[in-house]
């Protein structure tokens, strides 16, 4: 059963509550004390000297979630995903033959599709955080659990791994890439650099990432430097696998069975890639790196975890507008034009120097868009061709050409 956060004590078992472990399988209980609450770190994270949390402890993360109900009714869908139907608004357009979508923060309900299309959930990073904070303990096993026995297909699953003790080194990654030391399925690996080119100096560049695989294949990895990327001097490596159609649903069935994800994350790893010695003219016979095989090691022991929620400015914009916009404008009528603009005034400049480190956290977040190094065009399309595929009904590369053929819907209602 789902174990909701209400509204009035939300915000304060956010605060206090620390990260959560999950349960058994077909439970969303808690089984012991977590282990990874986070930590305030330095450097300041903005000019204006905000830090931001990182993970004490290296953690493993739902990022992405992406699954299809044979339903008609979105409102069914909502329900079934363990939501308020009121924290939903509902706008005429979709995405990818769906006309329509019920839309809370950045986790999407689309309908409307064509014929035995049903509907489509989408959680997004962001969307997964949100999803997160509306219960009090970590809810992912349960979601799994209702979703398969509600005949979900899934689409896509990414699972983030984040090392802060420094075992996943990506200098020794890149240069075994360069010198072949690498045992691996993949036929392509890919770096990119992204630099800081403003007038401040100081800062480190936003880090690198190093991809396998491609965007299309049903697995797909990336390892990169979250700490550059957010701009800290600490130890924070990531490392994702992004998981679609079937490999999705495996891993979510492993799942609900009761595999721990970080035996299911390692197996994944092993299974396409491994840091090897050349000490045998037979790959396959090479020795796997020691500094490789510890990283490994200790990662299959990490549980599930969830993380707190980063809002965007976007989304309180719109909490401001919903909640108190009525009660502006009786105020706007009562003092009349000129005394409620020096009503604003001073309103503004006493939140100003109100201000703290979450809204400060809330305005780096928004003015970086995803905290992360994904194309975000190249998503979209995947994303279109999974529910064009698995949704649709139609064939991989049909799905792509479509995909490609198809705007995406999501901003032009």
């Amino acid at each position: 059963m789902y174990h909701h956060v209400n509204s009035d004590s939300r915000d304060q078992c956010a605060q206090n509550r620390l990260e959560t472990d999950t349960g058994p399988a077909g439970s969303a209980g808690r089984t012991g004390a977590a282990s990874d609450d986070p930590v305030q770190c330095q450097p300041p994270l903005t000019n204006r000297g905000a830090p931001i949390t990182v993970p004490l402890v290296n953690q493993f993360l739902v990022d992405w979630a992406s699954f299809t109900f044979k339903l008609e009714d979105p409102q069914e869908v909502v329900k079934i995903i363990g939501l308020s139907s009121s924290l939903f608004s509902a706008f005429d357009y979709g995405f990818s033959g769906y006309r329509k979508s019920l839309r809370f923060g950045s986790i999407s309900v689309y309908y409307e599709g064509r014929d035995d299309m049903g509907c489509h959930v989408c959680m997004s990073g962001q969307g997964c955080r949100q999803y997160e904070g509306q219960f009090a303990e970590s809810p992912w096993l349960e979601l799994f659990n209702t979703a398969l026995s509600n005949k979900a297909k899934f689409t896509r699953l990414d699972l983030a791994y984040d090392n802060v003790d420094g075992a996943l080194d990506l200098g020794k990654l890149k240069a075994a890439i360069i010198n072949r030391e690498i045992r691996t399925r993949f036929k392509k690996a890919t770096e990119t650099q992204n630099f800081d080119l403003s007038q401040e100096t100081g800062q480190p560049d936003d880090g690198h990432t190093i991809y396998f695989g491609k965007r299309s294949s049903r697995v797909y990895m990336r390892f990169y430097d979250k700490a550059a990327q957010l701009r800290l001097l600490i130890p924070w490596n990531r490392a994702e696998v992004e998981l679609k159609d079937q490999r999705a649903q495996e891993a979510v069935r492993h799942i609900v069975s009761g595999l721990p994800v970080g035996e299911l994350f390692v197996g994944i790893i092993n299974h396409y890639l491994a840091i090897i010695n050349l000490d045998d003219n037979n790959r396959s016979r090479c020795t796997v790196q020691t500094w490789w095989s510890a990283w490994l090691q200790s990662t299959e022991k990490i549980r599930l975890t969830t993380a707190k929620q980063t809002k965007y400015v976007e989304e309180v914009m719109q909490y401001v507008k919903r909640q108190y916009a009525p009660s502006l404008a009786m105020i706007k009528v009562h003092l009349g034009v000129v005394p409620f603009n020096e009503y604003l005034h001073d309103l503004l400049k006493d939140g100003s120097e109100r201000m703290g480190m979450r809204h400060e956290q809330m305005l780096f977040v928004s003015s970086h868009g995803k905290a992360d190094n994904y194309n975000q065009e190249q998503e979209a399309f995947e994303e279109r061709a999974a529910i064009m595929e698995y949704d649709g009904g139609l064939e991989r590369k049909e799905a792509e050409e479509h995909a490609r053929l198809s705007p995406d819907q999501e901003d032009q209602p």
